[in-house]
């Protein structure tokens, strides 16, 4: 059976011969049932660039998402994904805990955001103390109609879905926060730039900032290791204009997971 890799890459090659760089999802059915990939919806998944066939990261295409289904091939994986900056030595701290009977029996993304925000690692990241009590909103999916700028590239998309994580609210702050297990180079930046948006063009009364937060589970001399990246987008309607505001790597002692 076919890898996710190697069907991708069938699927780059097939519309590139076809002089076509958009596609949609009977195409990529119609390519799954070729290499024999079972799971069609996963294919144009792909959440950081080590994840992309050679040719197309050696040729810059990432996947870019239309709605309804439709995608298309870019060259702008440079700008479509982010590298996560370096933590700095002066940004890791030492976090004692206690264990709960439940933190370490799920590993799924909400319970990454459950564990972190027990521990007040969420709190003590975002507002400075662990004091802090943000209305907490989880996760939720919406279509958007709306278009968007990654530099000079105008993108229109129709009714695409949108998933968050969770949100975060706190005296006027909102922060959408994505989550994952391990240690990737880098991300799509669209995971929080399209909630980011979304949040923006609602103009919701009394909100006075909208930032992104992505949180990160691992594993460091056999403790847990939370690391957390808050950013902006001082252009809203632009994907390129994301700006790292702060970062921080939590080590969690007091406790074998």
């Amino acid at each position: 059976m076919s890898s996710k890799r190697e069907t991708l890459s069938a699927l780059f090659q097939s519309c590139r011969d076809e002089g076509d760089f958009n596609f949609d999802n009977k195409k990529v059915k119609k390519i799954c049932e070729q290499t024999g990939f079972a799971n069609p919806f996963d294919v144009t998944k792909i959440d950081n660039s080590g994840l992309l066939p050679d040719e197309m990261r050696e040729q810059n295409y990432c996947v870019v998402h239309l709605g309804r289904g439709r995608h298309r091939f870019m060259p702008i994986a440079n700008t479509w994904y982010h590298q996560f900056e370096a933590i700095n030595q002066n940004e890791k701290k030492s976090w004692e805990y206690k264990p709960s009977i439940l933190n370490h029996t799920d590993m799924s993304e909400s319970n990454v955001i459950s564990f972190s925000y027990n521990q007040r690692i969420i709190q003590h990241f975002l507002y400075g103390g662990i004091v802090a009590n943000p209305n907490i909103y989880m996760s939720r999916r919406t279509a958007k109609t709306t278009s968007y700028n990654i530099g000079n590239n105008e993108i229109a998309v129709d009714r695409l879905q949108m998933e968050l994580d969770a949100t975060f609210e706190f005296e006027g702050t909102v922060t959408v926060l994505e989550a994952k297990n391990g240690f990737p180079p880098d991300f799509t930046v669209y995971q929080l730039f399209h909630p980011c948006l979304d949040y923006h063009e609602k103009k919701i009364k009394g909100v006075m900032e909208i930032t992104g937060c992505y949180l990160l589970r691992g594993k460091g001399k056999n403790k847990d290791v939370i690391r957390l990246y808050l950013y902006t987008f001082p252009r809203p309607n632009d994907m390129m204009s994301i700006q790292l505001i702060k970062k921080a790597e939590y080590i969690l002692r007091g406790g074998e997971s």
